[in-house]
């Protein structure tokens, strides 16, 4: 149904904070900002879920000793959000803006979709390179690679090793989700080939295959990269390392699997997980020790963050104890990967740096924060506009916020509304239902779907209930658009959208306003993201050549 309450005495409420919030923070965050450009480093987990750092659940004696010790001193952060899949969160990541924004909204970039993230996009190396950076990438893209102008050597990053794909094994670096071949010596595997195969060689050097790399582990790929750039780089520079650990398959080098080989309480896949966190970690280490041995360190920023909650890995997931959580990986929320409950989109984060005030280090932050938060940040800190008004001549407006003076100052966050997804494709696409949901303070909407008219055979706007006898879907969702009071009811248990009528339908006409701006979801077959996508017609990959060609662009 079509909604338009749009001047509401509490949607008023929440413009008028909006707009104070936004007034404070323009005439603060000026003196709240370090007086030198900061090296700004970004560190990417992949798949790890709330509860799979050491320092966010002791007892589940993961050994994660650089993490724990650099969020020990850091700002942790407890209400921050990420978009449910892995193309999604990068995409935002990058340029500042919802996956509403950009055609994320639905669906990974998958092997031979010849799209990418639009290049009317300022990606954010591209502005701290105008603004005098050095930058370098070392890890997963996902963000397109279809013609050479969409790989990271072309959209900002000066240096770029790692994999274009979503997917692959560890060592040998083939572009496939698969199961590992073995949990601790998967140095010559690879995967499968299924029923299309899209395999193909998965490591690339600005642009060009690097096969010296097969046969060696991504994480330490990543960790020798990223030493040598921090040894061999003048300041201020940006480092983007957004790991494979740890997304399927699961495997570690066999010195981290022995860490937990002896533990009686973990299933066999529990091991390898672990040994695959604790594989990242140290990679970690490694990093912070050359950032310290060049004094780099003294001048940096440190960003940790996970791109999705962790997925239901079967026995990696099984419940221990009387209380083992919704789900353990995601402990204590509801859902997981490809979902839009807690579990899928909150994750552990914190900022660590020694240009935080003292005060304001080894804090727990409840303030709500999103991805898109860091483009804003990272360019203020880097000397540049952060974007409060939302508009900068030659760039798209915002969704993010400089959080800074929240972060460095304990001012309250910028942000008082958090979109979580409209995905349109009630009969498709990749981010599982419910597919809707927006937070407004502390109340979280939420719709099995959202049509969008004119989209997926829609011919209305609004939300659409789950159909009866949907298996596997919440009862709650058949009722229509569901509640929840995410402060008194963070596990998402009870629905109270009867008893908060005026709440519903205020959200709701801001969740539809959101939904008429939004663009087409990029899809998997042609014509991809609608007849007017200037790539309409263009072929999907060829592939079939075999594990060991390299998959590069083909347009």
């Amino acid at each position: 149904t079509h909604t338009h309450t749009h001047t509401s005495t509490m949607m008023l409420g929440v413009r008028a904070a909006l707009v104070v919030a936004a007034c404070v923070a323009a005439a603060s965050a000026e003196s709240y900002m370090p007086n030198s450009k900061p090296n700004i480093i970004f560190i990417l987990a992949d798949d790890l879920g709330y509860n799979e750092v050491g320092y966010q659940n002791e007892t589940r004696g993961l050994h994660t000793p650089a993490l724990d010790s650099l969020a020990k001193d850091a700002v942790r952060l407890k209400q921050y959000y990420v978009q449910p899949i892995c193309s999604p969160t990068r995409s935002a990541l990058m340029t500042g803006r919802y996956t509403v924004r950009l055609g994320t909204q639905s669906s990974v970039i998958y092997w031979d979709t010849p799209w990418g993230i639009s290049l009317n996009e300022t990606f954010m190396p591209e502005k701290l390179k105008e603004l005098g950076y050095n930058t370098a990438m070392y890890g997963k893209w996902h963000l397109g690679m279809y013609k050479k102008e969409y790989m990271p050597y072309k959209r900002g990053f000066d240096d770029h090793q790692g994999y274009l794909q979503g997917c692959g094994s560890a060592y040998t670096h083939v572009a496939a989700c698969c199961s590992a071949g073995s949990p601790n010596n998967d140095t010559n595997f690879v995967c499968k080939g299924g029923k299309v195969d899209y395999r193909g060689y998965d490591w690339f050097h600005n642009g060009d295959a690097d096969l010296s790399a097969n046969h060696t582990n991504s994480a330490t790929l990543i960790r020798d990269a990223a030493v040598k750039f921090i040894h061999n780089t003048r300041d201020p520079f940006f480092l983007y390392l957004p790991f494979q650990n740890v997304h399927g398959p699961h495997t570690c080098d066999l010195k981290y699997y022995n860490m937990y080989a002896n533990r009686t309480d973990l299933t066999s896949e529990e091991i390898t997980l672990f040994g695959y966190i604790t594989e990242m970690d140290y990679a970690v280490a490694d990093v912070i020790a050359a950032l310290k041995e060049t004094k780099a360190y003294d001048n940096s920023v440190i960003i940790f963050s996970s791109d999705n909650g962790a997925p239901p890995d079967g026995n990696a997931d099984h419940e221990h104890g009387e209380n083992p959580g919704y789900i353990a990986r995601n402990y204590p929320f509801r859902g997981w990967k490809t979902q839009i409950w807690e579990g899928g989109t909150r994750v552990a984060g914190f900022v660590h740096s020694p240009l935080l005030p003292a005060a304001a280090q080894n804090k727990d932050s409840t303030e709500l924060f999103h991805v898109t938060d860091w483009w804003p940040t990272v360019v203020a800190l880097a000397g540049g506009s952060d974007m409060f008004d939302k508009q900068n001549a030659g760039h798209n407006p915002l969704d993010g916020h400089n959080i800074w003076p929240s972060l460095a100052h304990g001012a309250p966050s910028p942000r008082t509304e958090m979109l979580y997804n409209i995905n349109p494709l009630c009969h498709g696409g990749q981010a599982a239902a419910p597919k809707a949901a927006l937070r407004v303070g502390k109340y979280k909407l939420m719709s099995y779907c959202y049509a969008i008219a004119g989209v997926d055979g829609a011919t209305t706007t609004g939300p659409v209930k789950a159909p009866k006898d949907t298996k596997g879907v919440d009862p709650e969702f058949m009722k229509g658009p569901v509640l929840y009071d995410l402060e008194a009811d963070p596990t998402e248990s009870t629905n109270v959208a009867e008893q908060n009528p005026n709440i519903v339908q205020q959200i709701l006409a801001r969740m539809e306003t959101f939904a008429e701006n939004s663009v087409l979801p990029m899809q998997w077959t042609p014509p991809y993201q609608g007849p007017d996508y200037a790539c309409a017609k263009c072929p999907l990959h060829p592939g079939g050549k075999g594990p060991g060609v390299p998959w590069g662009p083909w347009l």
